[in-house]
């Protein structure tokens, strides 16, 4: 019984895998819309609102804009997102995974630009600003038309506050609405998916070859 499961799971998989070419698509401009919390300025929630465009097949150039209303805080941030999935070591761990690259991808961001703080009656303020952070994306249909986000890093925020420190640990989660398509990346997404198609088949080959010697 074992190895007529077995072998039943590992057609079904096979016939799954090379039936199509995977619908998926990387989209060429996104925006993302963010809550952010964390430590700046001793505030407990912000809005980040981010547009990008795909510069390379790993690399997102974006702009942020954050907003903290209780502080009457904004910042200007531009930099970049790379895409960890770029890295064969990171895909290849998560390629026998529930989490694989393709509707799963680990990134990393860098930052920097203006923060402006305007508090009481005194005029208001800028200064310099930066951020970096670690995060994921979960893409639940491959077309990159939504996509969830998670992330978290730290930051230096601007000028200083009186009583509240301008750096600090922050968090946010969002989503990310897609639009237009980047053949690169794209292509790239197919490619990673098909790997982790690949190792679970081969997984399940080496299942049933064991248990057909049971």
């Amino acid at each position: 019984m074992k190895i007529v499961t077995a072998l039943l799971a590992v057609m079904l998989v096979t016939a799954a895998a090379f039936a199509q070419a995977p619908v998926v698509s990387s989209p060429q401009y996104s925006v993302n819309l963010s809550f952010l919390t964390g430590g700046p300025y001793n505030q407990t929630s912000a809005l980040d609102v981010t547009f990008g465009s795909q510069f390379t097949t790993n690399n997102r150039i974006q702009a942020d804009f954050i907003t903290m209303p209780g502080a009457s805080y904004t910042g200007y941030f531009g930099g970049d997102s790379y895409d960890l999935c770029a890295i064969p070591a990171v895909a290849n761990v998560l390629a026998s995974t529930s989490l694989s690259c393709g509707k799963f991808s680990p990134f990393v961001t860098g930052q920097a630009g203006l923060g402006r703080l305007q508090y009481g009656s005194n005029p208001s303020s800028q200064s310099f600003a930066a951020l970096g952070g670690f995060g994921i994306g979960y893409d639940p249909t491959g077309k990159g038309n939504y996509t969830l986000l998670f992330k978290g890093g730290w930051g230096h925020f601007g000028p200083s506050l009186p009583g509240a420190s301008s750096n600090g640990f922050y968090f946010y989660s969002g989503i990310s609405f897609g639009t237009g398509t980047s053949a690169s990346a794209t292509q790239a997404k197919i490619a990673r998916i098909r790997q982790a198609e690949a190792k679970k088949l081969k997984k399940l080959q080496a299942a049933a070859a064991k248990a057909s010697k049971t």
